[in-house]
């Protein structure tokens, strides 16, 4: 079962993403959730707190589908291509709220400490994972996040998300990092 904090956090996620961070407040998140009002500022009493909340909120849904893609991977016969791709594409399109949100978040120059914190935890367990997976230093992590992140973001900008750029761009990518990897 959704804890409330959860209903509220998720619904101020949508409200990011449908408004942009200027219409987040505690009565648009009331109206969203469909809670009566007040119900937010009940769960976060501030703005900023409200913010740092959906931070955390995106670290941890982030961590769990980041958790279950070994798994993914192991369990069914597709590539490691393909469910890069389905990846990248699950964020630009069913989980593009979150998304959305976290970039405009993370861009944010008036972020509260707290969600500032939060925003380093989430790239930094984003990178954890692809230096794990990928079998890579913190430096080529960081490189593999940033270039995957901004292909991303040129898709949302561009308002696309079509398979076919994301195949097209993982198919280079992965040529390109197998082509680091040292001979024999």
């Amino acid at each position: 079962m959704i804890s409330r904090r959860d209903v509220v956090t998720d619904s101020a996620i949508a409200v990011v993403a449908e408004q942009g961070v200027r219409g987040l407040t505690h009565r648009a998140v009331d109206a969203l959730a469909e809670l009566p009002v007040g119900s937010t500022s009940n769960v976060y009493r501030t703005r900023d707190a409200l913010i740092t909340g959906i931070m955390e909120r995106i670290t941890e849904l982030n961590s769990q589908q980041l958790e279950r893609l070994p798994g993914t991977l192991r369990s069914s016969d597709k590539s490691i291509e393909v469910v890069a791709v389905d990846f990248c594409m699950n964020w630009l399109t069913t989980d593009r709220n979150r998304f959305y949100t976290m970039i405009m978040l993370s861009l944010d120059p008036a972020l509260p400490d707290e969600a500032v914190f939060a925003k380093q935890r989430n790239l930094r367990g984003i990178q954890d994972f692809v230096m794990r997976f990928g079998e890579v230093d913190a430096e080529m992590a960081r490189t593999m996040t940033s270039s995957v992140m901004g292909m991303m973001v040129t898709e949302l900008m561009a308002g696309t998300a079509e398979r076919a750029n994301i195949e097209a761009y993982m198919t280079r990518f992965i040529q390109w990092k197998h082509s680091l990897a040292p001979t024999s």
